[in-house]
């Protein structure tokens, strides 16, 4: 596939010929080492698919585990039924991978279909035959009854498998990335979060109502996020435009929680039209 570099000739520098892009900082901004990829949804997920599969196979074949930190949402569903798709034709031995999700919602019963954990066993899990006993969750029944120790066995878990190997993110529309919202401190760790009223409201149709809607989930934090090797971050939509011109352009600033991932070493941000839409203004 080929894929479009967003090119907006007051919004861009190139460093040299065939490098990559670097877009232009708004003044007191801080810069910005990540890649900027415009394509259209099919071909980034097919791209991020891709990816992932060829470090399944690259550790499969050293006899090396891996650790993927993973997300759920509406965007995600496209690059699961690719990499599903992918391992499906280029089978690969799936029994040294570990994976972490983002988050979960609190106060669902288990086996709940609108649990983070009913998502990825349906488009990825089950599937691609992942290791149940090898897919972790935060732990939100023991959240609801002691916080504290939720996050910090969650922390703990991550840190005794060395770290992410990638980490799959979206973008919510106030800025927010897993449930880190807006003024969460860079430092944030794994822990029990109030949801904002934007998050619940685009959660709203799934749950047949705002009122039905969790108000508080368990979150990985920025501190574990930041800290994975690689971070690829997509975005499809007008909706998630003014959000990513705030996480790419704008000051960085907590009120954007995904710009606080802005100068992490290996940051892929995948685009589509609409979604890139606000990076030249």
């Amino acid at each position: 596939l080929e894929f479009r570099r967003v090119l907006f000739r007051s919004a861009l520098v190139r460093r040299s010929r065939g490098s990559s892009l670097r877009w232009m900082q708004e003044p007191g901004s801080t810069p910005v080492p990540s890649r900027v990829v415009s394509a259209t949804a099919a071909e980034a997920c097919a791209r991020v698919a891709g990816e992932i599969h060829g470090l399944l196979a690259a550790s499969a074949r050293a006899g090396e585990p891996t650790v993927l930190g993973l997300a759920t949402g509406g965007t995600m569903v496209g690059v699961y039924s690719a990499l599903v798709e992918r391992l499906a034709g280029e089978p690969v031995d799936l029994s040294r991978v570990t994976t972490f999700n983002l988050d979960e919602y609190l106060g669902l019963a288990e086996g709940d279909p609108r649990s983070f954990r009913s998502f990825m066993a349906e488009h990825l899990f089950g599937p691609a035959g992942f290791a149940p006993e090898r897919c972790h969750f935060p732990d939100a029944a023991l959240a609801a009854e002691q916080s504290g120790l939720a996050g910090e066995a969650y922390q703990a878990l991550i840190a005794r498998h060395g770290g992410l190997d990638l980490q799959l993110l979206g973008i919510g529309r106030n800025g927010h990335v897993a449930f880190n919202e807006p003024g969460t401190p860079e430092a944030a760790s794994t822990r029990v979060v109030p949801l904002h009223e934007h998050t619940r409201a685009d959660a709203a149709p799934s749950f047949g109502g705002l009122e039905h809607v969790p108000t508080h989930a368990i979150t990985m934090g920025l501190l574990e996020i930041r800290a994975a090797r690689r971070l690829r971050l997509l975005a499809f939509g007008e909706a998630k435009a003014a959000a990513i011109h705030a996480a790419l352009v704008a000051p960085v600033d907590p009120a954007c929680p995904a710009s606080l991932l802005r100068n992490h070493a290996d940051l892929e941000v995948l685009l589509d039209g609409a979604a890139a839409s606000a990076l030249g203004a």
